[in-house]
């Protein structure tokens, strides 16, 4: 019989598919300065709102979380980070802000606090350390109608404390929401004119596309709002990323192996982290060469597209499709225009081309580019184009 041995001691340093700890946290520096220089002003009372932005897979999560991090261990500020993904409900919103803050409410008064802020004790339900608030109609259109008022009473009612630090992030599912921009434009001018002293700094996260969204429907939406778009990381700091995490686990990248990952992450987060994982689990010993390099980039691929991509290729029906998002991989097209694409493509790829654009679009794995008609494409994110181009090199179909 033969004897299997596994290596279940070995524990890698990378987090993909989740945000990453402060620890291992790495570049960002001027997005995170622009974010704290307003902190100054929340905490004595003169509210903060600031609109993060990012492509998928950019970090925007990651860099919240940091900052959050940093405002509670140095600035003594309580932060309190809510997930609005899957969600296009207002009032959902509304009840995850005030069950984030009831759970900073000491145990010991909250029984108290909520009788005298929302007047129903059956509006929440405590299991262990867990807070759930449970409103019902008529306490929910109060809290929308007064929300300045509530949240001015129950940041009185929080330890002491030098601000409250509110991430929400996935704003995305409200980003078509005429009823979600009146509500916080209302918010807003209630704070300015009853003057109110309001310690708090609000921090939405999103697509870029879904910001825009909301300035289009109301054009004073933007001004409410500093802003940071973050961008792809600098290979300096991939590279730094790779050398520190491999170190961490006592592994050294042989010069050619950090380019050729570095090179395959093109700055994207996400792909740092998966690559850095499947790098790790793919070395047998702790000398990591070019060769294992190209294999983790490949399974990363892999694992990037069973999880992300490959439900949404699973709608093409066409056998051609595919084979040309493989072409544009190749030779590198992450914008092209139209017309330079047909000396790549044989007869029948060039038959379905123009369908195939209409098709990417409808999916949302290509975007129209420039004015209309140009006839300017490119990919609608940096994840789909790197998984292209890395497919094509693995298995590229002429």
């Amino acid at each position: 019989m033969v004897k299997f041995e596994f290596d279940i001691d070995r524990e890698s340093p990378f987090q993909p598919g989740k945000p990453v700890t402060p620890d291992n946290f790495k570049g960002r520096h001027s997005s995170i300065k622009k974010i704290l220089r307003y902190v100054n002003k929340a905490k004595k009372g003169d509210t903060q709102h600031f609109f993060l932005t990012g492509e998928r897979g950019m970090g925007k999560t990651s860099l919240a979380e940091f900052v959050k991090n940093y405002v509670e261990t140095e600035l003594n500020m309580i932060g309190i980070y809510i997930s609005n993904k899957g969600n296009n409900s207002l009032n959902s919103l509304i009840i995850n802000i005030f069950e984030g803050l009831i759970n900073k409410i000491p145990r010991k008064s909250l029984k108290d606090k909520i009788k005298n802020l929302f007047g129903e004790i059956e509006s929440i339900e405590i299991k262990g350390t867990k807070v759930t608030f449970k409103p019902n109609e008529k306490i929910i259109k109060d809290l929308r109608k007064n929300f300045a008022y509530k949240l001015r009473d129950i940041l009185n009612d929080l330890p002491e404390n030098e601000g409250i630090f509110l991430i929400i992030d996935d704003i995305n599912g409200l980003s078509e929401s005429n009823e979600f921009v009146d509500w916080y434009k209302n918010f807003v001018d209630s704070i300015e004119v009853n003057q109110f002293n309001l310690p708090l700094y609000v921090l939405f996260a999103g697509y870029p596309e879904k910001f825009d969204n909301l300035v289009r429907i109301e054009p004073s939406f933007g001004r409410i709002f500093n802003h940071e778009k973050i961008q792809s990381l600098n290979d300096n700091d991939v590279k730094d990323f790779f050398i520190d995490s491999f170190d961490s686990v006592n592994m050294k990248l042989e010069e050619e192996a950090l380019n050729t990952i570095t090179y395959f992450v093109m700055g994207l987060p996400l792909m740092m982290q998966q690559i850095g994982d499947s790098v790790f689990w793919d070395a047998e010993d702790n000398l990591i060469n070019e060769d294992i390099a190209y294999l983790g980039v490949i399974d990363a691929s892999k694992e990037i597209g069973n999880k992300q991509i490959r439900p949404i290729l699973n709608q093409i029906k066409s056998e051609y499709y595919e084979n040309i998002l493989l072409k544009l991989g190749n030779y590198k097209k992450f914008s092209f225009k139209k017309s330079e694409i047909n000396e790549y493509l044989n007869e029948k790829e060039k038959n379905v081309f123009t369908d195939f654009l209409s098709r990417m679009q409808e999916l949302g794995i290509l975007n129209s580019i420039g004015p209309k008609n140009s006839g300017k494409y490119e990919f609608s994110n940096l994840l789909y184009y790197i998984y292209f181009v890395i497919v094509s090199i693995d298995n590229f179909k002429g």
